[in-house]
């Protein structure tokens, strides 16, 4: 898995992978020495809870953006590691296809390179791209104004779906307004400013 995350994140033009560590114990030393911009965890380390390694991390003088990486596709997981300190949480089974984005997400703003090369902060597009299309129905809603129940009445889902699309969808764009979420959707095109 390690092997292949690497691959992931060198494929990735402006990124460098500066070391690995395959325990909780050698993560905390590397950090200290090499100051990685982002740190990649695994929630499954053999010496300790992979959010007790985001916490540790997130403590120092220099914290990493984290991310998480967990075979668990569950809420509570992603919401246990937001509260620990990760800016993100990938399934490993989504790691081809979303980590990089997640990454460039996570660090979009809040990172500043230690080389010449910039990094590029993720296009509304690209953000909107992480979202399934179900989730793009419900943004287009949030944008337009309507109630929960409104949503659920168009797209034939009941309230408590929409909201549980709402969530994901926050949670994957990184956004926890309305304003934002409206925002964000102008930008994308998902809708246009005299949609109503």
């Amino acid at each position: 898995m390690r092997e292949g995350v690497r691959r992931i994140l060198e494929a990735q033009q402006g990124l460098q992978v500066v070391g690995e560590a395959s325990d909780g114990a050698s993560a905390l030393a590397l950090a200290e020495r090499l100051r990685p911009d982002v740190a990649v965890v695994d929630v499954g380390l053999p010496d300790m809870s992979g959010l007790d390694l985001v916490r540790r991390l997130r403590a120092g003088t220099e914290p990493p953006v984290v991310l998480v990486l967990s075979m668990y596709d569950d809420a509570e997981y992603a919401r246990e590691a937001r509260v620990a300190g990760a800016a993100a949480y990938v399934v490993k089974d989504s790691a081809a296809t979303m980590l990089a984005a997640q990454l460039w997400l996570a660090v979009g703003g809040t990172v500043r390179p230690s080389r010449d090369d910039a990094i590029p902060r993720a296009s509304a597009q690209e953000r909107i791209a992480l979202l399934t299309p179900r989730e793009c129905d419900v943004l287009r809603g949030i944008a337009r104004g309507r109630t929960n129940k409104e949503m659920g009445q168009e797209l034939g889902i009941s309230p408590r779906t929409v909201e549980t699309h709402r969530e994901r969808l926050m949670r994957k764009l990184g956004v926890t307004t309305v304003a934002g979420l409206t925002a964000l959707a102008l930008d994308a095109g998902v809708v246009t400013r005299d949609a109503g």
